[in-house]
């Protein structure tokens, strides 16, 4: 038994220090010889899913993710593992699927902001822009720092075509706090293009453009924004 224990720890061990260094078939190969040995150790079959995400293979990855969910005793725990499957459906454009996992977190963890960003990224997704709008504005109960969702907030409110003020505000505020980020570019530069500024509005969308070259959204507003100049 001492030997057993000793090898599960090695493995754990070795494949964790891979999993730090992003060598994700190493860490997977050591964690599958885990779990021939252990087969319904949560940490095992924890990080295995974790593995797999990081390899964009989703499917397998909630297959272990929903593993350590049906075990009768675990010490992972299970908001965490449900935010990861919740994850793995969003990747896999299941957005219907996430939204039940993410609806679940939520009706016992109403603060949980990561499960609210992911909610309101779902229903962005789906074309459910109002209610995307108002999962983004109860983060700012919790958390009135949180960039990211300040960032999808303001986006939303120039796509609804309302509050275009607040949005530029918010806008602006979020791009001073990192000038360097292109989704903050993409947005101060899009709020801009709706409120009529297109001289501010050419100026983020291709700075925005340059840092992310084969962003369809982008490429779409600047062929608008070049219409418009036309015009």
């Amino acid at each position: 038994m001492d030997d057993i224990n000793s090898i599960l720890n090695s493995l754990r061990k070795s494949a964790l220090d891979n999993l730090f260094t992003k060598d994700y078939d190493t860490a997977i190969g050591e964690l599958k010889k885990a779990e021939m040995i252990d087969r319904d150790n949560p940490e095992i079959l924890f990080n295995l899913g974790i593995s797999y995400s990081r390899k964009g293979l989703f499917k397998t990855a909630s297959d272990y993710f929903h593993r350590v969910l049906s075990l009768k005793f675990s010490f992972i725990d299970s908001v965490t593992v449900k935010k990861n499957i919740a994850f793995c459906f969003i990747k896999n454009q299941f957005y219907d699927d996430a939204l039940k996992i993410l609806n679940e977190i939520l009706t016992d963890f109403e603060s949980d902001i990561t499960a609210l960003n992911m909610k309101g990224y779902c229903l962005e997704k789906k074309g459910e822009f109002k209610n995307s709008l108002m999962t983004y504005r109860k983060i700012f109960h919790f958390d009135k720092s949180n960039l990211n969702s300040l960032n999808s907030a303001s986006y939303l409110m120039a796509l609804l075509n309302i509050e275009l003020k607040s949005a530029l505000k918010i806008a602006k505020f979020v791009y001073l706090k990192d000038k360097s980020n292109p989704a903050y570019n993409y947005t101060i530069g899009y709020v801009y293009l709706k409120s009529g500024n297109l001289k501010e509005a050419e100026k983020y969308l291709n700075k925005a453009a340059t840092m992310m070259p084969f962003n369809n959204e982008i490429s779409q507003h600047i062929n608008e924004l070049e219409l418009l100049k036309k015009s």
